[in-house]
């Protein structure tokens, strides 16, 4: 008896989709291809058929598989619950470990992940290289720039209780600012803020791009770490959307702020009300629907403006970016020509919760939008405190 590929996929997940297809308006490689392959119904149609035997596993159905963001933009917009994870997961999975040679160059490429040094060793070099105009412009993000101003160290004082912020990977090597950022918050907030250890890579990145056994490792690692405290914060949407997935307690920074808005002392910040656009990160609104945070406790001093797309992916998504650039090049675009519909006379920032959205932005930013800066919406919160 033949087996065919994607068994492991629940029968249920598939049988629920109708085709009725709503979800096509939220789909960013349905919007730019035009073609229902691209799209999640017509992928969950595909996989239904690999399935079955009734289509063999070839390339160009593999291609059209391979080329979902996983931004899960098409989970809210189901009326049928359709639960799109759990049928594409699996599926990027199966093909990352029939492809050997895709999944050894993907190895590799996150090897640094979990190894600090390592990364700040090649995060220089990546630096000479984008200075001498080595690098293509997509990896050329200005993170590659935003070394931390310190080593985070223990700081604060516990008069509410001990947060233990999630350094991780690329957001302790490149977004040293935002942790930065995030610590003055909420030691100003009365909290003792401690690191987690080194080495704390949570594995969004791995499972994102099919490396399911390494992105286990790295979660175990986490959840074993010493002393934990029962409030871990995150400030990249990217890892809260994973923990949140695999059942592990944490806060997204902007939502730990919204349910405790009352604890911040009074911002003697700028009293003028500034302009800033939000990027609402997929994972903060399609996984985590937290999305809605960031825009209420920066409207307490910003005038927040949303993108008229109805939240569409900005086409960063993990390791998308790099491995499908032409794709995440033309979603981009899209989210820039949403942009440019907004009234940005006074704009000054454009700002997202996740590192992968704002270098994927910044990297992007066409020549009349260079005005804007992108910013983690943390540190919109920090101005407001005044000079440190």
């Amino acid at each position: 008896m033949t087996t065919h590929p994607f068994q492991g996929v629940d029968d249920d997940a598939i049988t629920h989709c109708v085709s009725c297809g709503l979800c096509l308006s939220n789909c960013p490689t349905f919007r730019i291809t035009g073609l229902d392959s691209h799209s999640p119904r017509g992928r969950i149609a595909l996989v239904d058929a690999v399935r079955k035997g009734a289509i063999d596993l070839d390339a160009g159905v593999r291609d059209a598989l391979e080329s979902c963001v996983q931004c899960m933009g098409c989970i809210p917009a189901c009326p049928s619950g359709v639960r799109y994870d759990e049928i594409i997961h699996p599926v990027i999975d199966e093909l990352a470990q029939s492809a050997p040679f895709k999944r050894i160059v993907r190895r590799v490429i996150f090897l640094p992940l979990g190894r600090p040094l390592f990364l700040s060793l090649l995060t220089g070099l990546a630096g000479v290289a984008q200075r001498l105009g080595v690098l293509p412009k997509r990896v050329s993000a200005p993170a590659l720039h935003r070394r931390p101003k310190r080593r985070i160290r223990r700081t604060g004082t516990a008069t509410r209780g001990t947060v233990e912020l999630l350094t991780g990977c690329i957001m302790g090597e490149w977004y040293g600012n935002v942790h930065d950022a995030s610590i003055r918050v909420l030691v100003a907030m009365g909290y003792e803020v401690r690191p987690t250890p080194a080495k704390m890579c949570c594995g969004a990145l791995h499972a994102h791009s099919g490396l399911t056994r390494r992105a286990a490792q790295l979660l175990k690692r986490l959840s074993d770490r010493p002393d934990p405290s029962p409030m871990l914060v995150t400030n990249s949407a990217g890892c809260g959307g994973h923990l949140a997935t695999n059942d592990v307690e944490a806060y997204e920074i902007m939502d730990f702020l919204a349910r405790n808005i009352e604890q911040l002392p009074p911002t003697p910040g700028r009293v003028e009300r500034e302009k800033v656009v939000v990027q609402d990160a997929c994972h903060l609104r399609n996984v985590m629907a937290v999305h809605a945070s960031t825009h209420d406790v920066l409207s307490r001093w910003y005038d927040v403006v949303s993108i008229p797309d109805d939240g569409l992916c900005c086409g960063a998504g993990g390791a998308y970016s790099l491995v499908r650039p032409a794709e995440a090049t033309m979603i981009v675009e899209r989210k820039f020509e949403a942009l440019r519909t907004i009234d940005l006379d006074g704009v000054g920032f454009l700002s997202s919760g996740n590192p992968g959205c704002s270098g994927h932005l910044a990297s992007h930013l066409p020549p009349d939008l260079t005005s804007l800066r992108v910013v983690h919406p943390i540190e919109l919160v920090e101005r407001m405190l005044g000079p440190s």
